[in-house]
């Protein structure tokens, strides 16, 4: 069952979770990013590139773009991205798909769909690629919790080691994990300079009671990669930073003076709402405001 935490009524809940005293000067700003997709997130390159601000291409991720001319689609987004200065990033397939899996078949798929995966990062320059966890949202016991994480340590050590040569540096997102040190394990078995982890705020608020900050220093210092979002407690909304219940203070205190900041990605599924938190990101005072970020 969800972690999920009960709201006053009164409003003031909301404000004491994103208030920041803009007068204190962070010691790092973290770079961002926003996830886009389509023709829509296209037209949106221009803005997001002057105020520099990094893209996250979320096209690759439905089934569907598979059994079509992917490939086409991946020399599209080059090109709208010729000139694009920020950070790139492609969320890569995840669908049906499972690292751990015992059985030939599904792995063979899923080491398909990553390596395709792979091909589009490379074909549009992306510096990073997003892949989920696998561990299952039943904890599983000692002995064959273990033998799923020795699987993970060579599935996803194996894919680095292919996006190595690429420029392309792989993490792994948290998914149904309740505790982020099992990320880190992996990590620092596979102990690859293009390997790294991801931290999505709205999964770990949904998996566990434990406070952002706690991921934030229980991933470190493999942490590159972070989604924000927010959501109720209950089902993963992607809505704006402020419309849920996501405690956010302690995260961006303790994500701003990390010494090596991750990348912090807006994952929120209406456009209007991805807009609204990067301006909330600067009203707070997490985050320069938007006329000197290009600067």
């Amino acid at each position: 069952m969800p972690h999920v935490i009960e709201m006053p009524d009164d409003g003031q809940h909301r404000q004491d979770r994103l208030d920041y005293h803009p007068h204190i000067p962070l010691p790092n700003t973290f770079p961002l990013a926003m996830q886009i997709d389509g023709e829509l997130g296209m037209q949106d390159l221009p803005r997001l590139k002057a105020h520099g601000i990094g893209v996250e291409i979320a096209d690759f991720i439905p089934v569907e773009m598979w059994q079509t001319e992917y490939m086409a689609h991946a020399h599209r987004w080059a090109a709208a991205l010729c000139a694009f200065s920020g950070g790139k990033c492609l969320h890569g397939a995840f669908y049906d798909l499972k690292p751990s899996a015992n059985e030939p078949d599904v792995r063979a798929l899923t080491r398909k769909r990553h390596r395709q995966s792979l091909e589009v990062a490379a074909t549009i320059g992306c510096d990073m690629m997003i892949v989920h966890s696998d561990f299952p949202l039943r904890e599983p016991e000692p002995g064959p919790k273990r033998e799923l994480a020795a699987r993970l340590v060579e599935y996803f050590g194996a894919l680095a080691a292919e996006a190595a040569p690429y420029g392309v540096t792989i993490v792994i997102e948290n998914i149904f994990d309740r505790d982020p040190r099992q990320l880190t394990e992996i990590a620092r078995a596979i102990d690859a300079p293009n390997l790294g982890l991801s931290l999505d705020v709205g999964h770990a608020h949904l998996s566990t009671p434990l406070p952002l900050d706690r991921w934030v220093s229980d991933m470190q210092p493999y942490l590159r990669h972070v989604h924000l979002h927010d959501n109720d407690g209950v089902h993963d909304r992607h809505w704006a930073m402020g419309d849920g219940n996501i405690v956010f203070q302690s995260f961006f205190e303790a994500v701003t003076t990390i010494e090596h900041p991750p990348r912090v990605t807006v994952e929120v599924r209406l456009r209007g709402g991805a807009w609204r938190t990067v301006e909330m990101l600067v009203a707070r005072g997490w985050r320069r405001p938007l006329n000197t970020l290009s600067r």
